[in-house]
Protein backbone atom coordinates (compact mmCIF):
# COMPACT_ATOMS: atom_id res chain seq x y z
CA UNK A 1 0.00 0.00 0.00
CA UNK A 2 2.67 2.19 0.94
CA UNK A 3 4.64 1.65 -2.59
CA UNK A 4 1.21 2.27 -4.11
CA UNK A 5 0.57 5.57 -2.61
CA UNK A 6 4.12 7.06 -3.19
CA UNK A 7 3.51 6.33 -6.96
CA UNK A 8 0.09 8.30 -6.89
CA UNK A 9 2.05 11.01 -5.58
CA UNK A 10 4.95 11.17 -7.68
CA UNK A 11 2.01 10.63 -10.74
CA UNK A 12 0.20 13.76 -8.76
CA UNK A 13 3.51 16.01 -8.62
CA UNK A 14 4.42 14.95 -12.17
CA UNK A 15 1.15 16.07 -13.82
CA UNK A 16 0.35 19.11 -10.86
CA UNK A 17 3.26 21.10 -10.60
CA UNK A 18 4.92 23.47 -13.11
CA UNK A 19 7.55 22.11 -15.43
CA UNK A 20 11.04 24.04 -14.79
CA UNK A 21 13.78 23.64 -18.00
CA UNK A 22 17.39 23.34 -16.75
CA UNK A 23 17.95 26.48 -18.31
CA UNK A 24 15.82 27.91 -15.19
CA UNK A 25 16.48 26.08 -12.46
CA UNK A 26 18.31 26.97 -9.43
CA UNK A 27 20.08 23.88 -9.64
CA UNK A 28 19.62 20.29 -10.74
CA UNK A 29 19.71 16.89 -8.67
CA UNK A 30 21.24 13.60 -9.52
CA UNK A 31 18.74 10.91 -8.14
CA UNK A 32 18.27 7.14 -8.06
CA UNK A 33 15.23 6.79 -9.30
CA UNK A 34 13.70 5.17 -6.08
CA UNK A 35 14.93 8.60 -4.41
CA UNK A 36 13.31 10.66 -7.03
CA UNK A 37 9.79 10.73 -5.55
CA UNK A 38 10.88 12.01 -2.42
CA UNK A 39 13.29 14.12 -3.28
CA UNK A 40 10.09 15.69 -5.63
CA UNK A 41 8.24 16.05 -2.33
CA UNK A 42 11.02 18.27 -0.59
CA UNK A 43 11.45 20.38 -3.88
CA UNK A 44 7.68 21.08 -4.38
CA UNK A 45 7.40 22.26 -0.74
CA UNK A 46 10.16 24.20 -0.93
CA UNK A 47 9.79 25.65 -4.30
CA UNK A 48 6.01 24.75 -5.50
CA UNK A 49 7.53 23.54 -8.77
CA UNK A 50 9.09 19.80 -10.05
CA UNK A 51 12.99 19.33 -9.74
CA UNK A 52 15.18 19.24 -12.84
CA UNK A 53 16.99 15.40 -12.33
CA UNK A 54 20.44 15.16 -14.27
CA UNK A 55 22.02 12.15 -14.99
CA UNK A 56 25.55 13.28 -14.25
CA UNK A 57 27.49 16.77 -13.18
CA UNK A 58 24.34 18.24 -10.95
CA UNK A 59 24.69 20.35 -8.40
CA UNK A 60 23.01 18.16 -5.53
CA UNK A 61 23.78 14.77 -5.79
CA UNK A 62 21.15 12.25 -3.59
CA UNK A 63 22.26 9.00 -3.14
CA UNK A 64 22.55 5.93 -0.69
CA UNK A 65 25.88 4.92 -1.49
CA UNK A 66 28.39 6.02 1.07
CA UNK A 67 31.32 4.84 -1.36
CA UNK A 68 30.44 8.54 -2.71
CA UNK A 69 31.90 10.22 0.27
CA UNK A 70 35.85 10.93 1.14
CA UNK A 71 37.44 7.84 2.53
CA UNK A 72 38.56 10.22 5.82
CA UNK A 73 34.96 11.51 6.22
CA UNK A 74 34.01 11.80 10.02
CA UNK A 75 30.29 12.66 10.97
CA UNK A 76 27.39 12.04 8.49
CA UNK A 77 26.25 13.43 5.85
CA UNK A 78 22.53 15.20 5.85
CA UNK A 79 19.90 12.32 5.63
CA UNK A 80 16.62 13.02 4.80
CA UNK A 81 15.11 8.91 5.05
CA UNK A 82 16.93 7.12 7.43
CA UNK A 83 18.70 5.16 4.24
CA UNK A 84 19.11 8.57 1.90
CA UNK A 85 21.47 11.36 2.20
CA UNK A 86 22.42 14.62 0.42
CA UNK A 87 26.14 15.73 -0.96
CA UNK A 88 25.95 19.17 -2.50
CA UNK A 89 28.18 21.16 -4.77
CA UNK A 90 26.29 24.69 -4.39
CA UNK A 91 25.01 27.29 -2.17
CA UNK A 92 21.49 27.38 -3.48
CA UNK A 93 21.25 23.46 -3.47
CA UNK A 94 22.87 24.02 0.60
CA UNK A 95 19.60 25.99 1.31
CA UNK A 96 17.62 23.00 -0.23
CA UNK A 97 19.36 20.87 2.15
CA UNK A 98 18.97 22.79 5.00
CA UNK A 99 15.64 22.95 4.77
CA UNK A 100 15.37 19.18 3.85
CA UNK A 101 16.29 17.69 7.29
CA UNK A 102 14.32 20.57 9.00
CA UNK A 103 11.12 19.76 10.70
CA UNK A 104 9.57 21.79 7.82
CA UNK A 105 11.56 19.12 5.52
CA UNK A 106 10.11 16.17 7.73
CA UNK A 107 6.74 17.51 7.54
CA UNK A 108 6.32 17.81 3.83
CA UNK A 109 7.40 14.06 3.65
CA UNK A 110 5.25 12.79 6.13
CA UNK A 111 2.66 14.46 3.96
CA UNK A 112 3.89 12.56 1.18
CA UNK A 113 3.97 9.07 3.38
CA UNK A 114 7.34 8.76 2.93
CA UNK A 115 8.34 9.15 6.72
CA UNK A 116 5.86 8.38 9.53
CA UNK A 117 3.94 10.82 11.35
CA UNK A 118 4.27 9.33 14.64
CA UNK A 119 7.53 6.92 16.04
CA UNK A 120 7.50 5.26 19.15
CA UNK A 121 10.81 4.49 21.14
CA UNK A 122 11.59 2.82 24.22
CA UNK A 123 13.10 4.90 26.78
CA UNK A 124 16.11 3.90 29.13
CA UNK A 125 13.59 2.32 31.38
CA UNK A 126 11.44 0.68 29.36
CA UNK A 127 8.81 2.95 28.79
CA UNK A 128 7.08 2.86 25.48
CA UNK A 129 6.84 6.48 24.25
CA UNK A 130 4.90 7.70 21.13
CA UNK A 131 6.08 10.82 19.83
CA UNK A 132 4.44 12.94 16.86
CA UNK A 133 6.64 13.97 14.26
CA UNK A 134 8.34 15.89 13.43
CA UNK A 135 9.05 17.40 16.87
CA UNK A 136 9.95 20.85 16.65
CA UNK A 137 10.20 21.90 20.34
CA UNK A 138 12.00 20.03 23.18
CA UNK A 139 12.71 20.78 26.59
CA UNK A 140 15.62 18.97 28.45
CA UNK A 141 14.97 19.03 32.10
CA UNK A 142 18.13 16.88 32.61
CA UNK A 143 21.80 19.00 31.54
CA UNK A 144 22.91 15.76 30.03
CA UNK A 145 20.00 15.52 27.47
CA UNK A 146 20.83 18.93 26.40
CA UNK A 147 23.90 17.90 25.40
CA UNK A 148 22.56 14.98 23.77
CA UNK A 149 20.29 17.08 21.68
CA UNK A 150 23.10 19.32 20.25
CA UNK A 151 25.21 16.31 19.09
CA UNK A 152 22.97 14.68 17.20
CA UNK A 153 22.05 18.45 15.91
CA UNK A 154 19.11 18.94 17.32
CA UNK A 155 19.88 22.16 19.43
CA UNK A 156 17.51 24.42 17.09
CA UNK A 157 14.49 22.58 18.45
CA UNK A 158 15.24 23.33 21.82
CA UNK A 159 12.98 25.68 23.78
CA UNK A 160 14.66 25.25 27.49
CA UNK A 161 17.55 23.80 29.07
CA UNK A 162 19.97 23.02 31.48
CA UNK A 163 23.34 23.68 31.05
CA UNK A 164 25.86 22.09 33.64
CA UNK A 165 29.36 23.74 32.61
CA UNK A 166 27.35 26.70 31.80
CA UNK A 167 26.90 28.34 35.29
CA UNK A 168 29.85 30.11 35.25
CA UNK A 169 31.11 33.35 32.75
CA UNK A 170 33.60 31.25 30.81
CA UNK A 171 31.00 28.28 30.23
CA UNK A 172 28.39 30.76 28.76
CA UNK A 173 30.28 32.76 27.22
CA UNK A 174 31.51 29.60 25.05
CA UNK A 175 27.88 27.87 25.08
CA UNK A 176 26.92 31.56 23.63
CA UNK A 177 29.68 31.13 21.05
CA UNK A 178 28.82 27.77 20.20
CA UNK A 179 24.55 28.75 20.07
CA UNK A 180 23.36 32.52 20.44
CA UNK A 181 20.13 30.91 21.72
CA UNK A 182 21.82 29.89 24.47
CA UNK A 183 20.92 33.13 26.68
CA UNK A 184 17.01 32.87 25.60
CA UNK A 185 16.59 28.75 26.11
CA UNK A 186 18.14 28.52 29.53
CA UNK A 187 16.35 31.29 31.09
CA UNK A 188 13.69 28.85 31.91
CA UNK A 189 14.55 26.75 34.92
CA UNK A 190 13.34 23.51 35.10
CA UNK A 191 15.46 21.09 36.65
CA UNK A 192 15.52 17.29 38.06
CA UNK A 193 13.92 18.64 41.13
CA UNK A 194 11.44 21.74 40.39
CA UNK A 195 8.91 22.37 37.45
CA UNK A 196 6.21 24.62 37.19
CA UNK A 197 3.53 22.69 34.83
CA UNK A 198 1.87 26.27 33.70
CA UNK A 199 5.69 27.40 32.28
CA UNK A 200 5.92 23.84 31.06
CA UNK A 201 2.07 24.61 29.12
CA UNK A 202 3.32 27.51 28.20
CA UNK A 203 6.52 26.26 26.63
CA UNK A 204 4.30 23.89 24.51
CA UNK A 205 6.73 20.93 23.79
CA UNK A 206 6.63 17.95 21.70
CA UNK A 207 8.93 16.25 24.27
CA UNK A 208 10.70 16.22 27.43
CA UNK A 209 14.01 15.06 27.95
CA UNK A 210 14.48 13.79 31.32
CA UNK A 211 16.90 11.33 33.73
CA UNK A 212 15.19 8.27 35.74
CA UNK A 213 15.57 10.60 38.83
CA UNK A 214 13.27 13.00 38.39
CA UNK A 215 11.12 14.15 41.19
CA UNK A 216 7.63 15.54 39.09
CA UNK A 217 7.41 12.56 36.46
CA UNK A 218 3.94 12.20 38.05
CA UNK A 219 2.67 15.91 38.11
CA UNK A 220 3.92 16.13 34.07
CA UNK A 221 2.26 13.41 33.06
CA UNK A 222 -1.29 14.84 33.32
CA UNK A 223 -0.32 17.69 30.49
CA UNK A 224 0.01 14.09 28.16
CA UNK A 225 3.52 14.96 26.61
CA UNK A 226 5.31 12.58 25.56
CA UNK A 227 8.57 11.91 28.53
CA UNK A 228 11.49 10.41 27.71
CA UNK A 229 14.14 9.20 30.35
CA UNK A 230 17.83 9.00 30.33
CA UNK A 231 20.14 6.78 31.92
CA UNK A 232 23.81 6.74 30.54
CA UNK A 233 26.29 5.51 32.99
CA UNK A 234 28.10 3.17 31.21
CA UNK A 235 29.41 3.74 27.58
CA UNK A 236 27.50 1.13 26.09
CA UNK A 237 24.21 3.20 28.08
CA UNK A 238 25.31 6.49 26.73
CA UNK A 239 25.53 5.41 23.38
CA UNK A 240 22.15 4.13 23.56
CA UNK A 241 21.25 7.81 24.85
CA UNK A 242 22.85 9.11 21.87
CA UNK A 243 20.92 6.83 19.78
CA UNK A 244 17.88 7.04 21.45
CA UNK A 245 17.76 11.11 20.98
CA UNK A 246 18.17 10.97 17.20
CA UNK A 247 15.49 8.47 16.83
CA UNK A 248 13.25 11.17 18.22
CA UNK A 249 14.22 13.86 15.85
CA UNK A 250 14.37 12.26 12.45
CA UNK A 251 16.31 10.56 9.71
CA UNK A 252 19.38 13.70 10.39
CA UNK A 253 19.79 13.23 13.66
CA UNK A 254 19.46 9.49 13.55
CA UNK A 255 22.53 9.71 11.45
CA UNK A 256 24.42 12.17 13.24
CA UNK A 257 23.70 9.84 16.27
CA UNK A 258 25.22 7.21 14.81
CA UNK A 259 28.26 9.18 13.50
CA UNK A 260 28.74 10.11 17.27
CA UNK A 261 28.53 6.05 17.89
CA UNK A 262 31.21 5.13 15.29
CA UNK A 263 33.44 8.50 16.42
CA UNK A 264 33.11 7.11 20.52
CA UNK A 265 33.96 3.67 19.14
CA UNK A 266 36.98 4.33 17.16
CA UNK A 267 38.31 6.71 19.53
CA UNK A 268 37.43 4.16 22.59
CA UNK A 269 39.18 1.43 20.98
CA UNK A 270 42.58 3.28 20.13
CA UNK A 271 43.23 4.31 23.30
CA UNK A 272 42.30 1.04 25.18
CA UNK A 273 44.72 -1.08 22.22
CA UNK A 274 47.25 1.69 23.41
CA UNK A 275 46.80 0.50 26.81
CA UNK A 276 46.02 -2.99 26.35
CA UNK A 277 49.68 -4.75 26.93
CA UNK A 278 49.67 -3.16 30.58
CA UNK A 279 49.73 -5.36 33.70
CA UNK A 280 47.46 -4.70 36.41
CA UNK A 281 50.84 -3.21 38.01
CA UNK A 282 51.53 -0.72 35.62
CA UNK A 283 47.94 0.82 35.06
CA UNK A 284 47.82 4.35 38.51
CA UNK A 285 45.14 3.69 40.71
CA UNK A 286 42.93 6.86 40.43
CA UNK A 287 40.82 7.92 42.48
CA UNK A 288 38.10 10.85 40.81
CA UNK A 289 36.71 13.40 43.52
CA UNK A 290 33.37 15.71 42.95
CA UNK A 291 32.28 19.48 44.08
CA UNK A 292 33.94 17.91 47.53
CA UNK A 293 37.50 16.96 48.37
CA UNK A 294 36.02 13.63 50.13
CA UNK A 295 32.88 13.03 47.58
CA UNK A 296 33.98 10.45 44.60
CA UNK A 297 32.51 8.32 42.35
CA UNK A 298 31.15 5.07 42.38
CA UNK A 299 31.80 1.89 40.28
CA UNK A 300 28.41 2.44 38.69
CA UNK A 301 29.21 5.57 37.18
CA UNK A 302 30.00 6.51 34.03
CA UNK A 303 33.28 8.03 35.62
CA UNK A 304 34.55 4.47 36.67
CA UNK A 305 34.13 3.31 32.77
CA UNK A 306 36.42 6.60 31.40
CA UNK A 307 39.45 5.66 33.95
CA UNK A 308 39.35 2.35 32.88
CA UNK A 309 39.06 3.02 29.17
CA UNK A 310 42.17 5.59 29.53
CA UNK A 311 43.96 2.54 31.17
CA UNK A 312 43.81 2.85 34.85
CA UNK A 313 41.82 1.39 37.93
CA UNK A 314 39.25 3.33 39.68
CA UNK A 315 40.18 3.08 43.45
CA UNK A 316 36.36 3.14 44.26
CA UNK A 317 35.11 0.79 41.62
CA UNK A 318 33.66 -1.02 44.54
CA UNK A 319 31.27 1.55 45.66
CA UNK A 320 27.88 1.66 44.78
CA UNK A 321 24.95 4.34 44.21
CA UNK A 322 26.73 7.85 42.99
CA UNK A 323 28.62 10.36 44.73
CA UNK A 324 29.63 8.87 47.67
CA UNK A 325 30.82 11.08 50.82
CA UNK A 326 33.65 9.49 52.65
CA UNK A 327 36.47 9.90 55.35
CA UNK A 328 40.63 10.91 54.26
CA UNK A 329 41.15 7.50 56.30
CA UNK A 330 39.78 6.23 53.83
CA UNK A 331 41.63 7.72 51.30
CA UNK A 332 44.72 6.81 52.52
CA UNK A 333 43.67 3.12 52.67
CA UNK A 334 42.98 3.14 48.72
CA UNK A 335 46.07 4.68 47.97
CA UNK A 336 46.02 6.82 44.72
CA UNK A 337 48.69 7.30 42.51
CA UNK A 338 46.60 9.70 40.67
CA UNK A 339 43.63 11.92 41.66
CA UNK A 340 41.13 13.39 39.41
CA UNK A 341 38.76 16.82 40.17
CA UNK A 342 35.76 17.03 37.98
CA UNK A 343 35.53 19.81 36.04
CA UNK A 344 32.51 21.72 38.03
CA UNK A 345 32.48 22.62 41.38
CA UNK A 346 35.22 24.88 43.15
CA UNK A 347 38.01 22.09 44.19
CA UNK A 348 41.33 22.74 42.26
CA UNK A 349 44.72 20.68 42.55
CA UNK A 350 45.84 23.38 45.02
CA UNK A 351 42.71 22.88 47.01
CA UNK A 352 44.57 19.31 47.66
CA UNK A 353 48.19 20.03 47.24
CA UNK A 354 48.10 23.60 50.19
CA UNK A 355 46.31 20.86 52.21
CA UNK A 356 48.54 19.53 55.21
CA UNK A 357 45.94 16.51 55.69
CA UNK A 358 46.10 15.23 52.10
CA UNK A 359 50.27 15.03 52.27
CA UNK A 360 50.22 11.81 53.07
CA UNK A 361 48.42 10.93 50.31
CA UNK A 362 51.53 9.67 47.02
CA UNK A 363 49.39 11.75 44.40
CA UNK A 364 49.28 14.53 46.18
CA UNK A 365 52.78 14.04 47.40
CA UNK A 366 54.05 13.24 43.82
CA UNK A 367 51.76 16.43 42.56
CA UNK A 368 49.51 13.77 40.35
CA UNK A 369 46.39 15.80 40.93
CA UNK A 370 44.41 16.97 38.17
CA UNK A 371 41.33 18.91 37.21
CA UNK A 372 39.96 17.03 34.07
CA UNK A 373 38.93 19.64 31.77
CA UNK A 374 36.02 20.96 30.11
CA UNK A 375 34.86 23.14 27.39
CA UNK A 376 31.50 23.72 28.21
CA UNK A 377 29.82 20.28 28.84
CA UNK A 378 32.17 18.40 31.14
CA UNK A 379 34.50 15.93 29.58
CA UNK A 380 33.70 13.27 32.82
CA UNK A 381 29.74 13.03 32.29
CA UNK A 382 28.00 10.72 30.10
CA UNK A 383 27.75 13.83 27.57
CA UNK A 384 29.03 13.33 23.88
CA UNK A 385 32.14 15.30 24.87
CA UNK A 386 33.34 12.34 27.23
CA UNK A 387 35.00 11.25 24.38
CA UNK A 388 37.65 13.56 24.59
CA UNK A 389 38.02 13.32 28.55
CA UNK A 390 38.91 9.52 27.56
CA UNK A 391 41.68 11.25 25.52
CA UNK A 392 42.95 13.47 27.90
CA UNK A 393 43.03 11.30 30.84
CA UNK A 394 44.81 8.45 28.60
CA UNK A 395 47.42 11.17 28.21
CA UNK A 396 47.69 12.34 31.92
CA UNK A 397 47.82 8.98 33.23
CA UNK A 398 50.33 7.75 30.17
CA UNK A 399 52.21 10.54 28.79
CA UNK A 400 53.62 9.52 25.18
CA UNK A 401 52.24 6.46 25.30
CA UNK A 402 48.73 7.28 23.59
CA UNK A 403 49.41 8.83 20.33
CA UNK A 404 45.63 10.70 19.74
CA UNK A 405 46.23 14.37 19.85
CA UNK A 406 43.74 16.23 22.42
CA UNK A 407 43.23 19.31 20.77
CA UNK A 408 43.25 17.62 16.84
CA UNK A 409 41.09 15.71 18.35
CA UNK A 410 38.75 18.32 19.75
CA UNK A 411 38.60 20.37 16.72
CA UNK A 412 37.15 17.91 14.53
CA UNK A 413 34.77 16.84 17.74
CA UNK A 414 33.10 20.36 17.71
CA UNK A 415 33.32 21.03 13.94
CA UNK A 416 31.62 17.60 13.46
CA UNK A 417 29.29 17.30 16.23
CA UNK A 418 28.81 21.20 17.35
CA UNK A 419 29.04 22.65 13.94
CA UNK A 420 31.11 25.09 15.39
CA UNK A 421 34.69 26.33 14.88
CA UNK A 422 36.44 25.97 18.25
CA UNK A 423 39.80 28.32 18.71
CA UNK A 424 42.75 25.84 18.64
CA UNK A 425 45.02 27.97 20.56
CA UNK A 426 41.91 28.19 23.55
CA UNK A 427 42.02 23.98 23.38
CA UNK A 428 45.51 23.61 23.00
CA UNK A 429 45.30 25.19 25.98
CA UNK A 430 42.34 23.33 27.86
CA UNK A 431 43.85 20.07 26.96
CA UNK A 432 47.20 20.75 28.35
CA UNK A 433 45.74 21.66 31.59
Amino acid sequence: MKWLLRFVFALILSLTVSVVSAQDAPFTIQADDVLQPAVAALYEAKYGAAPVFADADADLLATRDRAVLPADFVGAPPHFLPDAFFVTESQQAAEFVEFAVSPDGQQALIDAGFLPASITVIDQVGNVVEIPQPVRRVITAYSIATYLVYGVGASDRLVSAGYLGARDPVGAARMEAIDPRFPEVSSVVISQTEINVEQVAELQPDVIFTSTRAAWLDTVAELRIPVVLFQGESPERMKESMLLAGQVFGPNAAAQAAAWVDYYDSIFSQVVDQTDDLSAEQRPRVLMVGTEPLRVISGDMYQTDIIAAAGGQSVTAELTGFWNDVNLEQIVLWNPDTIIIVPYGNVTPETLINSPEWQIIPAVQNGQVYKMPSWVAPWDAPVPDSVLGIIWLAQKLFPGRVELDCAAEAVTFFNVFYGHAIPQDEIAAVCAS
